[in-house]
């Protein structure tokens, strides 16, 4: 009942932020990233045009101030074409929206153009559902692996859900790619929860679903592959067995990594129908460096440091050893994920990536790193009500300062992009533009 309560308290506050969004009124959500990830289905459904992506950002500019120009991330390729640069997974997840958006337009008499007010709204709500949708899947998540302690599942949810920049990319920036991540990462590790639990073939095939989905938004989450892969390898002898176990189940995996595979090969065969070419790559000037990762700067700095503007990311890494007591299966997937992700995410060489708040990419490790955080809930309950209390108080209060630097951001003090120590420090406190200082 507390983790249900938990819940709907997210979800007001969730819908509380969305419909204050200084985006929502005058009409600007398609800027930069939700323009680009959403510029397929315009391009496509009403332009038939889908290899000019680029007309769609000057009819953008055209609503806006000349000093308030947008890109949307428009790729020029060699033979004149110019596509997304972003993959198209979000598109997908928005499709049902997008028709919605099409029809109450049509029933209202707004424009139907692809750019109107019915659908940079429905953008919105759609992250906003999405994320909602995977805050619910995380909850009966940790029901299942805590069935007995409620308790410990409310306030591992709320940490997620308000304690952390999933808040900000679920409400202010939820059209772009990472509230469907989360729906897509928590339901990939509930079916790998479940698949090692009873191999029934839904579950495996649940894992090519949504793990395909998740790579169709964002190549760099075939990293989450690494949890079925890893998960129960908590001993040698397991380690050992393994193999016999995916020996004995390999039509479900071959079936699952079926699945999968025709997931991700829409993107392909999109690129080969538009510009005859079965791969592009469209971030051109921009990519990795791995042997120069950024992985101080982007866990500490006061640009985008995750620990510094996420400390709740603190808590849950320091509930691993309670989480090896309990679910020990977890621990060597979510070991390995947490290394390879934060580092494959840092490796980019624009490792702030551009606006927003925190580190953005890692918003798809909370419902993994959600685990821990419940085990040390559960552990410090049972052991004393002073460290239960205490507990409480530490994520309730990491809780309220993400709450207030997510809307410091909404309203321009917290800088998207260029924070500085100075200006975090002089500005801690600041509620108005009005009073911000340098």
């Amino acid at each position: 009942m507390k983790s249900k309560i938990v819940f709907w308290v997210m979800a007001g506050l969730l819908i509380l932020a969305q419909f204050n969004d200084k985006r929502w009124k005058p009409l600007e959500v398609f800027s930069y990233d939700a323009g680009g990830y959403y510029a397929y289905l315009p391009t496509l459904l009403l332009d038939h045009a889908p290899a000019r992506v680029d007309s769609l950002e000057a009819r953008l500019n055209r609503q806006r101030a000349p000093q308030a120009a947008i890109n949307i991330g428009v790729a020029r390729l060699p033979g004149g074409q110019a596509i997304s640069k972003y993959p198209l997974g979000v598109a997908l997840g928005e499709l049902p929206w997008f028709g919605g958006a099409h029809l109450w337009a049509t029933v209202t008499g707004q424009p139907r153009n692809g750019i109107s007010r019915p659908y940079q709204q429905a953008m919105m709500l759609a992250g906003l559902a999405y994320g909602l949708l995977g805050l619910w899947l995380l909850r009966h998540l940790l029901r299942h692996l805590w069935p007995t302690d409620d308790a410990a599942v409310a306030w591992a949810l709320a940490g997620v859900g308000l304690g952390t920049n999933a808040f900000c990319y679920f409400s202010y920036d939820a059209a772009i790619s990472h509230a469907p991540l989360f729906l897509w990462q928590t339901a990939l590790l509930t079916c790998v929860v479940r698949w090692y639990e009873t191999f029934r073939p839904r579950y495996a095939l649940g894992m090519g679903l949504f793990l395909g989905l998740a790579v169709l938004v964002r190549p760099t989450e075939i990293m989450y592959a690494l949890l079925p892969l890893a998960w129960g390898l908590s001993s040698w002898a397991t380690l050992r067995a393994r193999p016999a176990l995916w020996a004995r189940h390999a039509g479900l995996l071959v079936a699952a990594a079926i699945v999968a595979g025709l997931i991700v090969s829409l993107q392909p065969l999109f690129w080969r129908l538009v510009v005859e070419q079965w791969y592009v790559y469209t971030y051109q000037q921009e990519g990795f460096d791995f042997l120069h990762p950024n992985i101080i700067n982007g866990l500490f700095s006061y640009r985008k440091g995750w620990l510094l503007y996420t400390p709740m990311v603190g808590l849950m890494l320091l509930g691993i050893a309670q989480l090896r007591r309990q679910l020990p299966a977890a621990v060597p997937a979510l070991l390995l994920l947490v290394g390879v992700v934060v580092y494959v995410t840092f490796s980019w060489r624009e490792w702030y990536y551009g606006g927003g708040f925190s580190a953005r990419p890692l918003v798809s490790l909370y419902p993994v790193l959600a685990l821990p955080l419940a085990a040390l809930v559960h552990e410090v309950r049972a052991r004393s009500r002073l460290h239960y209390f205490l507990t409480g108080v530490l994520i309730a209060g990491f809780c309220l300062l993400n709450l207030w630097q997510t809307w410091q951001l909404s309203a321009g003090i917290l800088d998207h992009e260029g924070m500085t120590r100075s200006r975090y420090w002089h500005n801690f406190f600041t509620a108005s533009m009005g009073d911000l200082k340098p």
